[in-house]
């Protein structure tokens, strides 16, 4: 018969004894001294923390961008959706007061409907927030269509309404090649803007609605020389109301890291923005903020269910802002909320008298 192994205290000393070998492997065995605890010593060589160094991929401030109140229908099917000019304007003072810096708006006329191509309407809008919040941070689409897009008339035509650039400090620049509302985008539509807009201190907000653009961009405008800034941005448009690649999970979760990697990695020290939307909103707003966007565009423009779980419609657009503000900062995020600050971080200038 062989002998069983012994079960006595020499044969649990031995067990222990190989546990510290195993678990010590960089110190010398006679560093340690049998114990049934564990010493101070012996808990920092198992738990390393101390050597452990930051990561920073959340370490950089993040500015909060309010969309509103945007297109869609409002009344019964969405009480969220402001009816007046009056109400319009409260609500992106509401927004701001929640912790946006930035707002980013398609005004709506007296029958309710988006009108983008009324400079005089969207300055109607602005001017209440203007004189409630002071000097805010604008960010709307100043285009207007036409068989090329014109990214120039309604431009200069705020920058003379506000002698300097107060309603149109950054301007949404559609992909190339795009037909948006009818009207093509042409590389050469997008070039004569660009230029513009540089010309007379308007950032362009390049939109990123698919991977191509980011390399119609790279070459066809930042390597020809066409816009020459330190940083550009690019929002990274994740999600629609009638989007596979971020209502399918976990799609929808690595499409966000992946787009955001994938920019920052294309274009040189590039400020990336996450606009987030449709059912599955909440979420890819996190994972942008998880992931380190710069800014976060929230708002009532692309959103409407709260929850990708739960039926419940979004009754305010403040809520969306406020939801952004508690994320940001319970993952440790700064939320820049002084516009000359945050102008200061997103590379733009505010050219208008003070």
């Amino acid at each position: 018969m062989s002998k069983k192994e012994p079960t006595g205290a020499a044969g649990k000393d031995g067990r222990r004894d190989a546990l510290h070998r195993n678990l010590y492997d960089d110190l010398s065995f006679d560093e340690l001294e049998s114990s049934p605890t564990f010493t101070p010593e012996m808990a920092k060589e198992f738990f390393p923390v101390h050597r452990e160094e930051p990561i920073d991929t959340m370490g950089g401030p993040v500015v909060i961008e309010c969309a509103y109140p945007g297109w869609q229908a409002g009344g019964e099917h969405y009480p969220a959706v402001p009816d007046t000019l009056e109400e319009q304007s409260l609500g992106l003072i509401e927004g701001i007061e929640a912790g946006a810096a930035a707002v980013h708006v398609h005004p709506r006329n007296e029958e309710r409907r988006p009108q983008w191509e009324s400079p005089e309407l969207l300055a109607e809008v602005l001017d209440p927030v203007f004189e409630a919040c002071g000097e805010v941070i604008t960010t709307s689409q100043t285009w207007m269509t036409g068989p090329h897009a014109d990214y120039v008339t309604a431009t200069e035509k705020l920058l003379r309404m506000g002698d300097g650039n107060k309603y149109c400090q950054g301007s949404v620049v559609l992909p190339m090649g795009l037909f948006g509302a009818g009207t093509y985008h042409s590389p050469s539509a997008i070039t004569e803007g660009v230029r513009f807009f540089q010309e007379n201190g308007v950032k362009p907000v390049f939109q990123l609605y698919d991977t191509h653009v980011l390399y119609d961009l790279k070459h066809r405008l930042f390597e020809k020389g066409e816009v020459e800034e330190d940083s550009h941005m690019l929002n990274l448009y994740l999600g629609a109301h009638h989007s596979q690649t971020t209502n399918n999970d976990p799609w929808s979760y690595l499409n966000v890291i992946s787009s955001i990697y994938n920019a920052r990695e294309t274009i040189d020290d590039a400020i990336v923005g996450v606009n987030p939307g449709g059912r599955n909103w909440l979420p890819t707003l996190v994972l942008g903020l998880l992931a380190g966007a710069n800014v976060v565009r929230v708002g009532i423009e692309d959103t409407y269910w709260r929850y990708p779980h739960r039926n419940e419609v979004i009754q305010d657009n403040t809520e969306i802002i406020e939801l952004a503000v508690q994320f940001a900062e319970l993952l440790g995020r700064e939320v820049i909320t002084d516009p000359d600050q945050a102008r200061d971080f997103l590379g733009m200038e505010y050219t208008s008298p003070r």
